[in-house]
């Protein structure tokens, strides 16, 4: 599917794909395109089903440069919730990670750390393990990398 910032597609068959583009404005495509699983996830799968990575291979004068999914936080879902939200995330590879959700003010309200695998990961939050409502922040992080995201419980 075509999104605003996304295209989405499901090939059936193919070891490759040859996607053709017109650049709008001078850049690197291997600087404003990414794998992601932000929609739908980044897999592919051999002739025995087996799960593989996906990537895109940029040619160009210096070489070829091959880019993946890589780490990520998603939006949580549904946005805003009520009683009950989930937070998803892609790590390249199996990790330690620490979700933390703080309000407005920077107070902790939730922290779960654990070790999780390569690929998405998601971890389901209650409005009651979170004691407020309103706008509140999300952190993923792990030893080489972080991200936030807001979130808003209501009524």
């Amino acid at each position: 599917g075509m999104f605003a910032d996304a295209l989405t597609m499901s090939v059936d068959g193919a070891d490759a794909i040859t996607v053709r583009l017109r650049a709008h404005k001078a850049g690197r495509l291997s600087e404003m395109l990414a794998v992601s699983s932000r929609i739908t996830r980044a897999e592919a799968y051999s002739g025995s089903n087996a799960l593989m990575d996906v990537a895109l291979r940029f040619n160009g004068q210096g070489g070829a440069v091959i880019s993946g999914v890589g780490f990520e936080l998603y939006q949580n879902q549904p946005n805003p919730f009520v009683h009950k939200t989930l937070i998803g995330f892609h790590l390249p590879e199996a990790a330690e990670a620490t979700l933390t959700v703080y309000d407005e003010t920077g107070r902790v309200l939730f922290t779960q750390k654990g070790q999780y695998g390569k690929g998405y990961n998601a971890v389901a939050i209650d409005r009651a393990l979170l004691n407020t409502m309103g706008v509140m922040y999300y952190k993923l992080e792990t030893a080489t990398d972080a991200a936030t995201k807001m979130m808003i419980q209501t009524r």
